[in-house]
């Protein structure tokens, strides 16, 4: 259960680095760190969550969850970075309706996935 947690926590801090460079460009290199390294640690850990925690993506509250917090905290951040006065190199922003579309589909994928275990689980029953 640590592994599901620490995995999303990594995701979420390196999608967070991504959106932090792409509003204020340069500040990753300021920093020291190489974008490539970002896409790296999630690739690892997309395969790794693939591999270790099927389990918990099987059950019903983690389908909540996972897709709240990967959508929920990267809008979030991108709130907050607008509201400091960062604007979007690669047109992800709150106005582009490509990135509320996005939203919308992977919101409505999970919902269904949601239902597909909740009626496997109630035939089970």
């Amino acid at each position: 259960m640590k592994t599901y947690w620490l995995i999303i926590a990594v995701l979420l801090l390196n999608l967070s680095l991504l959106l932090i460079d792409d509003y204020f460009p340069g500040t990753l290199a300021e920093l020291g760190i190489p974008t490539w390294i970002l896409f790296v640690v999630i690739a690892l850990m997309v395969v790794l969550s693939w591999a270790t925690v099927k389990p918990h993506r099987e059950k019903k509250r983690y389908m909540i969850i996972f897709p709240a917090l990967m959508v929920g905290v990267p809008l979030l951040v991108m709130a907050v970075l607008t509201a400091l006065g960062g604007e979007s190199q690669n047109s992800i922003s709150l106005s582009s309706p490509v990135l509320w579309i996005g939203v919308a589909v992977a919101l409505w994928i999970s919902w269904l996935e949601y239902v597909r275990a909740s009626e496997k689980k109630a035939e089970n029953a």
